[in-house]
């Protein structure tokens, strides 16, 4: 196709892009290049065609690139930051021992109620589990030291919001060394509901090492590569906006 095609093709489904070396939009599942066995997954859950969200955001997702993506409720934009997600830990080696920093998480995706924070734990167990991935929702509501007990078991994902993961990192429930994924989801409606000292605390917990350089040469297609299929992972975030 050339760039006019994919012009029109971005226009049919809705989709406008800001920002350099975009890649270009997902015409069908197969073109993405996801492994077997996440590729499979989302067979069986039955997604047949990609949303538009899904069509653009997963391309930018998979190439470890940091993304501000904005759809409606109902568009698939929580599937849009989870499959890029699902890959990433695919590619890590698992989690063994009983230390804090063996125990994960390697990702951490936080919503600004109690309610989008369970749906996202839904949608996220219900891949996640053909894929191996333990997920654990933190929030307020339940027992504290019940969900440490479930993070101290190990867990890939955690899922939660501002308020109570900042509380379980402080009493020292959970570590984020390994943490190199981070998601907000409804991200402007968790800032406009005072929840940025919150988040910025939260970040705070992430080692410094685990950042991505910002500079140009990390921005790089081979650079970006290579951080992908490397043991050492660098932070990315996905914020997902609503509208």
């Amino acid at each position: 196709m050339t760039e006019r095609d994919w012009r029109i093709f971005r226009e049919d489904f809705n989709i406008s892009i800001k920002g350099g070396r975009v890649p270009k939009p997902l015409r069908n599942w197969e073109e993405a290049g996801l492994p077997a066995e996440v590729f499979d997954v989302i067979m069986k859950i039955g997604y047949k065609e990609p949303t538009p969200i899904q069509r653009q955001a997963i391309p930018i997702g998979l190439q470890n690139r940091d993304i501000i993506g904005v759809a409606e409720t109902g568009s698939g934009k929580t599937a849009a930051f989870l499959i890029p997600l699902l890959v990433w830990i695919t590619s890590i080696p698992k989690f063994h021992g009983n230390d804090d920093q063996d125990t994960g998480p390697y990702a951490i995706i936080m919503a600004p109620t109690r309610e989008l924070a369970q749906q996202i734990e839904e949608e996220t167990v219900k891949f996640g589990q053909l894929l191996g991935i333990r997920t654990v929702s933190v929030i307020g509501g339940a027992s504290r030291e019940e969900q440490g007990l479930k993070l101290r078991l190990g867990v890939e994902v955690v899922i939660a919001t501002p308020g109570r993961l900042l509380d379980v990192l402080e009493n020292r429930y959970l570590s984020l060394d390994q943490c190199t994924y981070v998601i907000l989801d409804e991200a402007d409606r968790m800032l406009d509901m005072g929840f940025e000292p919150e988040v910025q605390k939260v970040l705070e917990y992430i080692p410094v090492t685990n950042l991505k350089p910002d500079t140009e040469e990390a921005e790089k297609e081979e650079s970006i590569m290579e951080n992908f299929f490397s043991k050492k992972k660098y932070r990315q975030f996905f914020l997902n906006d609503y509208d």
